[in-house]
């Protein structure tokens, strides 16, 4: 990935954090004065933002066409799929009460958090795994 692409991520997941910061303080039902609420509440400017997303996300998937630039290649097909199944992953944790990291659905099952620790560690342990020259050295 070239430097300028790995900014632009950064930014995009910068405010990213910084939205899910704002917004889950918030209740939703509260006017918005934002253009984008179109005059409603709070909840209605998350829905534009939401759609606004979607929208230019065609757009860049278009220009990628255009370009001839698709994710052909298994290894991007499967890095941009992960990265949508850990998007998923963090969407489940917005707005979780701390307590229900830790609360026993059913006897014997793991924990929100339990199962969180697990994919992190699998993940950095593969990563770092594969960051390592051939044979381990």
């Amino acid at each position: 990935m070239t430097a300028e692409v790995a900014a632009l991520i950064a930014r995009l997941q910068a405010q990213m954090d910084r939205a899910v910061e704002v917004f889950s303080s918030r209740e939703g039902t509260e006017p918005s004065d934002h253009v984008c609420a179109m005059g409603g509440t709070l909840n209605d400017l998350l829905a534009h933002n939401s759609e606004h997303e979607r929208m230019h996300y065609g757009q860049i998937a278009d220009r990628r066409y255009a370009l001839g630039l698709l994710q052909r290649s298994p290894r991007q097909r499967y890095l941009a799929e992960w990265y949508r199944e850990r998007a998923a992953l963090i969407a489940l944790l917005l707005d979780l009460p701390d307590e229900a990291l830790d609360a026993v659905t059913e006897e014997g099952q793991t924990t929100i958090r339990q199962i969180v620790e697990h994919v992190l560690y699998w993940d950095q342990d593969s990563v770092e795994h594969t960051a390592q020259p051939p044979g381990g050295q």
